[in-house]
């Protein structure tokens, strides 16, 4: 799984897969909904008003997984 997949997962579940440096893909994969750069205390709120969108990008994102 790629950093951007695991910043979807953690958008859609609210389950982190992400910490330290590496959280910057989250903060990239969201700020693209509101067009600027993310604060950390925005993220929840965030996640909740473009639920949808972030839905869209994890069921893709599970349909596309690949077969083991």
């Amino acid at each position: 799984m790629t950093k951007h997949e695991c910043a979807i997962v953690t958008a859609y579940t609210d389950i982190s897969m992400l910490k330290g440096k590496d959280l910057k893909y989250l903060y990239q994969y969201l700020s693209k909904f509101i067009d600027r750069p993310i604060y950390s205390h925005e993220i929840p709120a965030v996640c909740m008003k473009y639920r949808e969108q972030i839905r869209e990008d994890f069921i893709a994102l599970c349909r596309d997984a690949a077969d083991d």
